[in-house]
């Protein structure tokens, strides 16, 4: 299908599923700058209860409880001594190190989350991965060219959750990718690691759109031992070994670009009202702009009479005083005016000409 016809689609993700996705997202990301600021955080805990308990220990006749003695040395860390001067030497020590150890550590970790929630890409790697392990049922694509982008772009307009694999990190359109929100992962596929970091033992499909063939295939083989079930779509380009690649690996679908692409280039040479077209079972197959005309073929023919009798159908019907309509009931009868989107075999609609050409 051209891309200009994909980029008129409209496709509308409802408000409540993208809030979710960002919650979800938000998230995954305090779980990651939860682990990332372990060492930081458990340091404070240690700081905090040890001095509690050195408070208790070296001060018995003030009874200090655990809660209270804890919070002692909280007020340290800020510089706020919570009692005179004591006496013991211990405490002492505590009074001028824990301000110090304190404060360098708080300071650090407020600079550093910062810094991380501003740069998320600082924990890019860890913070998709925690997606992704959270997901099923989600969609792996490999290779963000034009063809994958392309491919991204529309699950993406259809609600679909992706998570995308580049191997280039100069690639144009990772911003695109960082900017939805959906996890991306920059490294070779062919690692066996990489993909069971994006759950593909859970994911439903797997489209590989790189332009390698045989890195595409390594991939597919890879996928189908971890997860045997899963759906593969890989892009090859040359229609040969594609077919023995479906046949021989049971690859769902492979396809060439060239497979994909020689019939819209050949029907649109040939008339300029066929929108798009596809070869099923080796027969070329088109979708096409129709004017009912008055004496024409079709006029006053119904939907089911056409399907019945010409061998097509009827995709959209446009009258013309009113509304557009996709998929017009079988009864729904044909007037002078009309125009239509019809799809059906490339020589049904040859015949449907030339019965045209033959009242005109």
């Amino acid at each position: 299908m051209p891309a200009s016809y994909l980029d008129k689609l409209d496709f509308s993700t409802p408000r409540h599923h993208r809030l979710r996705e960002r919650i979800w997202r938000e998230w995954c990301f305090a779980r990651v700058a939860m682990v990332h600021f372990r060492v930081r955080l458990l340091l404070i805990v240690i700081v905090l209860l040890g001095g509690g308990l050195l408070f208790q220990r070296y001060e018995p006749e003030k009874r200090h409880s655990l809660p209270e003695a804890t919070y002692y040395t909280w007020s340290l860390v800020f510089g706020e001594p919570p009692e005179e001067f004591p006496a013991s030497a211990v405490l002492q020590g505590l009074f001028f190190l824990v301000p110090i150890i304190g404060l360098v550590v708080i300071i650090e970790g407020i600079v550093d989350l910062a810094l991380l929630v501003r740069d998320r890409q600082r924990c890019e790697r860890s913070w998709c991965t925690m997606m992704a392990t959270s997901l099923s049922n989600h969609i792996v694509l490999v290779g963000l060219g034009r063809l994958g982008f392309r491919t991204f772009h529309l699950l993406r307009r259809l609600g679909q959750t992706v998570v995308v694999i580049e191997r280039d990190p100069t690639n144009q359109f990772l911003d695109d990718v960082r900017r939805d929100g959906s996890p991306l992962f920059i490294g070779d596929a062919r690692r066996e690691a990489l993909l069971e970091d994006c759950n593909v033992a859970k994911a439903r499909s797997v489209i590989l759109a790189t332009n390698d063939d045989l890195a595409n295939l390594e991939i597919a083989l890879d996928a189908r031992r971890i997860a045997p079930k899963i759906r593969v779509v890989v892009r090859m380009f040359d229609q040969n070994m594609a077919d023995k690649i479906r046949d021989g690996f049971n690859i769902h679908i492979a396809m060439s670009q060239a497979a994909l692409s020689a019939p819209a280039f050949a029907t649109a040479a040939m008339e300029a009202s066929i929108v798009s077209s596809m070869v099923v079972d080796g027969r070329l197959v088109v979708m096409q702009r129709w004017h009912v005309r008055e004496a024409g073929p079709l006029c006053g023919k119904s939907v089911g009479d056409i399907l019945a009798e010409r061998g097509f159908s009827v995709v959209e019907r446009r009258p013309k005083d009113a509304p557009s309509g996709l998929f017009p009931s079988a009864d729904t009868r044909l007037v002078s005016g009309d125009e239509l989107l019809v799809q059906g075999p490339f020589d049904k609609l040859s015949e449907l000409r030339d019965a045209t050409a033959a009242v005109t």
